[in-house]
């Protein structure tokens, strides 16, 4: 049943006295957990959020309702109960787990944030700071830079619903449309990076949480030559002068930074905060590239090859690999991207491999070899064939058809002194034999006139024809010249597709057309005078194609003994990333450095030294790899340590020897990413701060493993724990140590208050 007091303040007393009177009066604790809402002019409530403003700055005026709401015993409060309009079932309201053991549901591709919760939750020492309630007279409602306390509040409130041990699962939703409404890139439901939205949830708690009420302007200050110490304990209390918070206390450490400028040698020493450590991976040279060869032996099928080439090397190098299998000679080859039956792209030799993904489809083809042209020297001419059907007709109009691309492309190599659409008919005739039959005597009787007069509906010089009876045979062997050289159209002096002769006759399988480099419309004259590359289309009747084009045996193909090679990742250890990280390297173009003395942006070198760590450590593993060409993920298993991960080795501050707890790190939490760059799914592992025991979480599902079930190749984010912190919170909570024990619960029954 409610309840309704009335009290009397003045304008100038604070909204604390309003609520510590409130408590007096409904005989409610002052360890419970209330919060105030004012009934307005139209009937609604809204919250009174900054307890220490005053009665007349919150507006509150003589008779108006004011509501004390307490929070339940299972971390939720009763208002939001209400506004979600779903009530607990019995068997809910009767659950008793273990604090902390609770999963959160996915909201629609929202795994992301539930791992960085899951995570961050399990930082002992910052759960029992909002768990304890040290949070709600640190909120800074007033930070410019911050988000009104709201992101501290809804960060809370799931904090004390997963630790309060009468859920089994629980619903982020109020604290995703908080993300969304402060970020806008997490607005709605697709997939993120949980180191991302890991930052930003520090950043915001940071700033919400933020003691220093109002920020002084702090110039960053150069060593100038003065001892490291000296100017490592300055930049740290500059730092404090703007951001003092439990996220500073917690997470925050100290780097030490040295750039060196590479024409004056001036040295820059500054000392810069960090929050987290962003490591690279090892990364291979060797990528592993899976290839289809097609051989100028019709006989062959094409071959299936997985070859290991640099990762930054250039096409030449793909075709030394294959050359190694093969016994083709790289300047025999050709190498094209294929893409929906027709030559996306055919690459020059000096390409560099990044321009190739990982789920393009290559071809590398043998052609007769290559030279450089020159007067009166005899040259083969390297063309694409393309496959095309014609569709029947879609009205009366028999003239009318559709032409659709089917079956893989060729690159043919055609002498330039057979540069005649008979030759070329056979030539393709032999390249073709082995999943194309040729007609039987009896077959050439049937039927072939209609073909020949089908011919006509082709534009010129598309009737093809097969005016010789004898069969050329294969592609004869000379010299051969490159896409962009000796691939393009003949000469005047040779006959090229415009002057071919065109021959009809009547025994035919198919017929050519030029075509452009998609293969989709005719080219009736080609230009000889533009250098472009000739395409030709063999056009199959949907009959004749029935009866002599065998498509299972076209599609075939043959694995080579490589393909079951698999380039093998050997697993780094955590301080070889670490190592990484502290290496000296040479700044970016993009991302020069002014030197104060050239008065100039430099390239200059930049060396990163740990100083001074904080007492959680989170280390980002940098798995995702982005190039101007390409975007990967790496896959590498990297080694880390469940206990006494030393950075003694890496401090270079000077060390006290007496107190090795300070460098070493237990692993408390792992964020996990489980897929590719396109899709993923995050988890969690965490270990209790109560009970000591790991857990598996994922999404709503939780449930216990063993510490040898932590490392694998999904790890992504790393927690680890100070062990002088991880003692210190021990020896608090043994008997005798703890805080004060929390009253009972007050039931949660709102009660109101006239202000007068």
């Amino acid at each position: 049943m409610d309840k309704t007091h009335t009290a009397e303040f003045s304008q100038t007393d604070s909204i604390d006295l309003v609520l510590r009177t409130a408590q007096d009066q409904f005989v409610v604790s002052p360890q419970e957990e209330t919060r105030l809402w004012v009934k307005n002019a139209e009937g609604s409530f809204e919250r009174l959020c900054n307890t220490r403003v005053s009665l007349r700055t919150a507006s509150l005026k003589s008779g108006q309702l004011v509501v004390m709401e307490t929070r339940s015993k299972d971390g939720t409060w009763p208002s939001q109960q209400t506004r979600a309009g779903s009530s607990a079932t019995k068997e809910e309201e009767e659950f008793h787990g273990q604090p902390g053991i609770c999963g959160l549901t996915n909201l629609g591709n929202t795994c992301f944030m539930n791992s960085a919760l899951q995570c961050l939750s399990n930082v002992p020492q910052l759960t029992e700071y909002f768990l304890k309630n040290r949070y709600l007279d640190e909120l800074n409602f007033c930070n410019p830079l911050g988000m009104k306390g709201e992101i501290a509040e809804a960060y809370a409130d799931l904090v004390k619903q997963a630790w309060s041990g009468r859920h089994r699962s629980i619903v982020p939703n109020v604290f995703k449309t908080k993300v969304g409404h402060f970020a806008s890139q997490f607005l709605g439901y697709q997939q993120h990076d949980s180191q991302e939205l890991l930052s930003f949830l520090l950043d915001g708690l940071h700033e919400d949480l933020n003691r220093v009420k109002k920020k002084e302007y702090v110039e960053q200050c150069d060593a100038a030559g003065r001892p490291d110490q000296e100017v490592a304990v300055e930049a740290w209390q500059n730092h404090k002068r703007r951001n003092d918070s439990v996220i500073v206390d917690t997470f925050h450490g100290l780097f030490k930074s040295t750039l060196v400028c590479p024409d004056c040698g001036n040295v820059s020493v500054t000392f810069d905060p960090f929050c987290y450590l962003s490591v690279p991976l090892p990364v291979s040279h060797k990528r592993v590239m899976e290839v289809f060869f097609v051989s100028m032996d019709p006989r062959r099928k094409p071959e299936q090859h997985r070859l290991v080439v640099p990762k930054k090397g250039k096409i030449s190098d793909l075709c030394m690999a294959l050359a190694k299998h093969t016994g083709v000679s790289p300047e025999r080859m050709m190498v094209a991207d294929v893409f929906s039956h027709r030559f996306y792209k055919i690459f020059q030799l000096d390409e560099s491999l990044s321009t190739i993904l990982d789920r393009d489809d290559i071809f590398i083809y043998e052609v007769s070899g290559r030279s450089s042209i020159t007067e009166n020297t005899r040259e083969d001419v390297v063309i694409p064939i393309y496959l095309r059907e014609r569709t029947p007709a879609r009205d009366y109009n028999s003239s009318y058809y559709g032409l659709m691309l089917f079956g893989h492309p060729l690159l043919v190599s055609v002498p330039r002194d057979r540069l005649s659409w008979d030759a070329l008919y056979h030539i393709l005739l032999y390249r073709l034999s082995r999943y194309v039959t040729r007609p039987s005597s009896d077959d050439e009787d049937d039927g072939d006139e209609k073909d020949v007069e089908g011919g006509k509906n082709i534009p010129k010089p598309g009737n093809v024809a097969g005016g010789s009876s004898q069969d050329p045979g294969p592609e004869q062997a000379g010299p051969s010249s490159g896409v962009a050289s000796g691939s393009r159209a003949p000469t005047d002096s040779s006959p090229g597709p415009s002057h071919w002769p065109q021959r009809t006759r009547r025994k035919h399988l198919f017929t050519l057309q030029t075509v452009n480099s998609n293969g989709t419309s005719d080219r009736s004259n080609f230009n000889e005078d533009t250098q472009a590359q000739p395409y030709i289309a063999i056009d199959w009747d949907p009959e004749m194609k029935k009866r002599y084009y065998d498509e299972v045996e076209a599609e075939g193909y043959v694995k080579h003994d490589c393909v079951g090679y698999v380039l093998k990742k050997a697993p780094v250890r955590l301080q070889e990333c670490i190592e990484l990280f502290t290496t000296m390297e040479t700044l970016e173009k993009e991302n020069p450095w002014y030197c104060p003395n050239c008065k100039q942006h430099q390239l200059a070198t930049k060396k990163l030294d740990l100083w001074t760590l904080p007492e959680t450590l989170i280390i980002h593993l940098k798995r995702f790899s982005y190039t101007k060409f390409s975007r990967e993920k790496l896959d590498t298993l990297v080694e880390f340590p469940i206990r006494d991960l030393d950075f003694s080795e890496f401090v270079i501050k000077p060390q006290d020897e007496s107190a090795p707890e300070l460098y070493k790190y237990d692993l408390i939490a792992v964020s996990n990413h489980y897929g590719g760059l396109r899709d993923g799914h995050y988890t969690t592992f965490a270990c209790n701060k109560d009970s000591g025991q790991w857990h598996y979480f994922d999404d709503n599902s939780v449930s216990p493993v063993t510490e040898n079930q932590i490392e694998s190749k999904a790890a992504y984010v790393l927690f680890y724990q100070r062990q002088d912190v991880a003692s210190r919170l021990k020896t608090k909570t043994q008997p005798g140590q703890s805080d004060p024990p929390a009253p009972p619960a007050y039931d949660p029954i709102s009660e109101s208050m006239d202000v007068n």
